[in-house]
């Protein structure tokens, strides 16, 4: 297991000799922990791949558990299709119940069901564990005892007390994502720097609300605010943290849906990529570009259309968690009324790094503020479902022969 804080690290691998071992990593491969949920984690022979966490249903009845049970359908079908090979998944639930009078973990007949209905679909299933508040258990280990083995026997594991032993723990899945308290002096240079970036300093958006388009009625005015808005998202994903006047920069642009999507296309390709296009297609077709279109067989394109096209495709996670972290600090320090727009951008890159738990959480916040904000959502509907892409989260990778030894994790939470 490595920390993946660089796609051109160098990967220490790690053994997980047994279940014990695989549940201490977990939360570091997640970068999170999280009871009252299910994790499933699919593996590529000996590595880990997809971890994919959902939080448990109601209760056990039949009819709440169907979603549960056909996202894990999914998911194995999935793995399936991108290996060339049957799936092999590792189930792990936590709870905050105990253990039942005689002896039996909580969610047991979930986790049968979780079992049958991924053995039906021809998926391996590497391990089957529950995580209580008193003890856990390894449903597939035929050594093992049903009844609860104590919670040391993963804190206190070989990969606990050997790799993992000077890691920093992983933060509560209720902290991830967390919008950061600001410090007061940055909320003030913020706001000054924002009455300097005036509207009028945006060419095209003067009058226009804060989540609609920005035309460019001629092409230098066109071409100006494209390649201003391409310079925001290059300073967004530069190593150094985002200035004052870099971060009013970002909130003003985030209030126009023209240039919201140039962002987010220079964060999914390069900065330069929405304006090199603009110049290979007709003048203004940046501009006015619909949040959604009104309906799904209207012609032409429209802002969440263009997201699900491209979305699917990305694969380089890694860059977008200092990015992640940037908006954070940005919403931080953004006057609430001017925050939806952020928030949405902030969601979308949570979401599209596979933690679709901090996306909502985000646009509830921004719902709050503005229950009829058009990019909010947009891209509640782009989030409403997980994206199986991977994604690497802060922690660790992990490999080894024994058939607990996950690796490369990916993580939609």
């Amino acid at each position: 297991m490595t920390s993946p804080t660089s796609p051109k690290d160098s990967r220490t691998v790690i053994r997980c000799g047994g279940s014990a071992d695989f549940l201490a990593a977990l939360p570091h491969v997640t970068g999170f922990t999280a009871s009252d949920s299910v994790f499933l984690v699919g593996f590529a022979g000996s590595r880990s791949g997809t971890v994919v966490r959902t939080d448990l249903p109601p209760n056990e009845e039949p009819r709440e558990t169907l979603a549960l049970l056909d996202l894990a359908s999914d998911l194995a079908r999935d793995l399936s299709a991108s290996h060339g090979s049957p799936a092999a998944l590792a189930i792990v639930i936590t709870s905050s119940a105990a253990f039942t009078a005689d002896g039996s973990p909580p969610w047991l007949r979930l986790a049968r069901r979780l079992e049958r209905r991924l053995r039906r679909d021809g998926a391996e299933i590497r391990d089957l564990c529950v995580v209580a508040a008193d003890g856990w258990s390894s449903l597939l280990d035929p050594r093992a005892s049903p009844a609860a083995r104590p919670l040391s026997e993963i804190t206190e594991s070989s990969v606990a007390r050997g790799p993992l032993r000077c890691a920093d723990p992983p933060v509560a899945l209720a902290e991830l994502g967390r919008i950061p308290d600001p410090l007061p002096e940055r909320i003030a240079a913020v706001a000054a720097a924002l009455e300097r970036h005036h509207p009028h300093d945006f060419p095209g958006s003067e009058g226009v609300p804060p989540h609609r388009s920005e035309p460019g009625s001629t092409a230098h005015a066109y071409f100006r605010w494209l390649s201003e808005t391409a310079a925001v998202a290059r300073e967004l994903r530069e190593d150094a943290p985002l200035s004052v006047d870099a971060t009013a920069r970002l909130i003003r642009c985030c209030q126009h849906s023209d240039r919201w999507l140039v962002i987010a296309l220079g964060l999914l390709t390069r900065p330069e990529f929405p304006l090199e296009l603009a110049r290979e297609f007709p003048m203004g077709r940046f501009a006015g570009v619909p949040v959604e279109a009104p309906a799904s067989d209207a012609p032409g394109w429209s802002i969440l259309r263009i997201l699900t096209g491209v979305c699917s495709e990305f694969t380089e996670h890694a860059r977008l968690r200092a990015v992640s972290d940037r908006l954070l600090g940005a919403a931080a320090e953004t006057p609430e009324p001017l925050r939806p727009g952020l928030l949405a951008l902030s969601a979308w890159v949570w979401w599209l790094c596979g933690s679709q738990t901090v996306a909502q959480r985000h646009l509830a916040e921004a719902a709050t503020i503005d229950p009829s904000h058009q990019l909010s959502r947009m891209v509640r509907r782009l989030a409403s479902t997980p994206i199986a892409l991977p994604f690497s989260a802060d922690g660790f990778t992990h490999r080894g022969g024994a058939p607990h030894a996950p690796s490369q994790p990916a993580a939609p939470r």
